[in-house]
């Protein structure tokens, strides 16, 4: 993914990778793949469960976004950041053009 965060660049929108794994744990993989993105840890699952992205007592993969004013607006879970990455841009593109209609 790190690679490809350059496809979202045109998009006034901040990135985050939100899991329920440690500090340290999120810390250790943000290190290991070289990422510049935030990790956010999500040990009680407000964030998750207000994105609609909990699946029991993990997070599932996809994508959720939320307006400036932290309004959920999207979610839909997927795994489509490897080789589909850019089906995963088109999807975010387009729900930011559907926003700020």
């Amino acid at each position: 993914m790190q690679e490809n965060l350059d496809l979202f660049d045109d998009l006034d929108a901040d990135i985050y990778a939100i899991s329920v794994d440690t500090p340290e744990n999120s810390k250790a993989l943000k290190d290991a793949g070289g990422f510049n993105l935030t990790f956010l840890t999500d040990e009680t699952y407000e964030v998750l469960e207000h994105v609609e992205m909990r699946n029991d007592d993990l997070s599932y993969r996809g994508v959720s976004i939320l307006d400036k004013d932290g309004r959920y607006i999207y979610s839909q879970q997927n795994d489509l950041w490897g080789e589909q990455i850019e089906a995963t841009s088109n999807l975010i593109h387009e729900q930011f053009e559907e926003m700020n209609k």
